[in-house]
């Protein structure tokens, strides 16, 4: 408990650093005043003054990197020496002050509550790590048998990255990109969003430590006009976008034209499916956990309930008395579950959703209390009796609707019956039967008796179906994305006109 105590008073007293980008080696303030405020989610006090780059500023960074991968310093750094560079981030990353200056500032700039933001800070050093044992290993050259000696096949960065992170999970969404990018050898732009830039801020302030080449790594601050610039210019060659459906679509539709790659995570309407047989107790935790974990601000959260009718009442029973216990509170409270959401707008936008679905005649079950506080608190809320036309759309809180089925195949249609793809759960106690289930739902990840933030394997890819997104992510798949395959060997000679 003094522990505790002890935890809580560092992060209340820390204070968020002061915006600025880093720029062809500077750290520069951003000069365009934005007129808006980045408020505390908790009490929607102000906090910071939210600022954005120029465009003559982000044309000293798009400049920056161009040269920088014109020059080749980084992606002809040998192997093991870029390696090591990822280690020694992550060294630094993991250094107890960083980790929890990290948490603090994703704790009260999205809401998300401190513990959970710990969480994520202390896997950022794992990430860097990660990355390097990866190009280590030497997964990014091979050589092959070929009929006249060996075939060197290697892979290169296709150019400038650029790296576009979300305000939810916006450490382990950054540190993912910017080691993934560093490690194929790629030149890169990180533009954290305007919501939740500062972890990425201090992940810029260790980079700059490591005198990595100038203009490999830069960072830019502002709003989805900086991020058009970028997406548009020819320089960058490659775009890691996370967020939503409506920016995935702009910047699928902006590469098109140079046929740019593209590695899109976007949203989901992820379905929790709940058989007759299953561990009805363990299904109210997953519930819980996925309408309460990073205030189901996730992209993997709980979006539909599907359960067998014979147990529906029972099961809502039991995740009413798990929504009782749940400690809605302030985000860097230690004792608090879940925090509010980032802002106005998410308020608003998911209380339009609930108010919606009450409209259409859905039963709303709410059991969490709300805190004494001002700030941007929703509770977690199950949305029962709607018509599964009706909730096709992901809400992106701690919003979810329940849905009852009485056969498999009525199962399986409704946890296939929205555009998305991105995550399911699946409980029952026949694993082999849920399995088999699991392997029949088109998203790119099923958890089976779990509900987890972690991925079911480190080596495991992370796909998106439909509209959830375009490619995969994953150490290997991340890295890989940000490079081009090329062969080189000695050929034979064909004969002229086939003789």
């Amino acid at each position: 408990m003094e522990q505790n105590k002890q935890q809580t008073a560092s992060s209340t007293e820390r204070e968020l650093p002061a915006l600025y980008s880093y720029i062809d080696g500077e750290m520069l303030a951003p000069a365009v005043s934005r007129d808006n405020t980045l408020r505390d989610p908790n009490t929607r006090a102000p906090l910071q003054a939210q600022l954005s780059c120029s465009p003559e500023q982000v044309e000293t960074a798009l400049a920056a990197t161009h040269a920088a991968f014109q020059d080749g310093s980084w992606e002809n750094t040998p192997v093991e020496e870029r390696a090591a560079v990822l280690d020694r981030i992550a060294d630094a990353l993991a250094e107890s002050d960083v980790r929890e200056s990290i948490a603090f500032a994703d704790a009260i700039t999205t809401g998300a509550v401190i513990n959970v933001t710990r969480r994520m800070a202390q896997l950022a050093p794992f990430v860097f790590r990660g990355a390097a044992e990866y190009i280590r290993q030497g997964n990014l050259a091979h050589t092959l048998p070929g009929k006249n000696g060996n075939v060197e096949y290697f892979r290169s960065p296709w150019g400038p990255a650029l790296l576009v992170s979300p305000w939810n999970g916006p450490t382990a969404i950054g540190s993912h990109k910017i080691a993934s990018a560093l490690a194929a050898g790629a030149p890169c732009i990180m533009k954290p969003s305007e919501w939740a830039p500062h972890s990425a801020l201090l992940m810029a302030q260790v980079i700059h430590k490591m005198d990595l080449p100038r203009g490999t790594f830069q960072l830019t601050c502002g709003s989805r006009h900086i991020g058009g610039q970028m997406v548009t210019d020819a320089r960058i060659k490659s775009i890691s976008f996370t967020g939503g459906t409506a920016g995935g679509r702009v910047i699928a539709q902006a590469c098109a034209h140079d046929f740019k790659p593209t590695q899109l995570e976007l949203g989901g309407n992820n379905p929790l499916v709940v058989f007759a047989d299953a561990d009805l107790e363990q299904a109210a935790i997953g519930i819980t956990y996925g309408l309460t974990n990073l205030n189901a601000q996730w992209c993997r959260a709980l979006g539909r309930v599907l359960v067998h009718r014979s147990v529906k009442e029972a099961l809502l029973e039991r995740v009413t008395h798990q929504l009782a216990a749940i400690r809605l509170g302030h985000s860097l409270d230690e004792n608090s579950d879940m925090g509010p959401l980032i802002h106005q707008q998410q308020y608003d936008s998911v209380l339009a959703e609930v108010e919606r679905l009450q409209s259409m005649g859905g039963r709303v079950i709410q059991a969490t209390a709300l805190p004494d506080l001002a700030g941007y608190f929703v509770p977690p809320t199950l949305v029962d009796n709607c018509d599964p036309a009706d909730t096709t759309e992901e809400i992106f809180g701690p919003v979810a609707t329940v849905h009852s089925f009485d056969t498999d195949e009525q199962a399986l249609q409704l946890a296939n019956g929205t555009p998305y793809g991105l995550a399911a759960y699946v409980y029952s106690a026949n694993e082999e039967k849920a399995l088999a289930f699991g392997r029949k739902i088109r998203t790119g990840g099923v958890k089976i008796n779990g509900y987890s933030l972690l991925s079911l394997s480190p080596s495991a890819p992370r796909g998106a179906w439909g509209l959830s997104g375009l490619g995969e992510e994953g150490t290997g798949q991340s890295i890989e994305f940000f490079t081009g395959a090329r062969v080189v060997g000695v050929s034979q000679q064909d004969p002229l006109g086939g003789r």
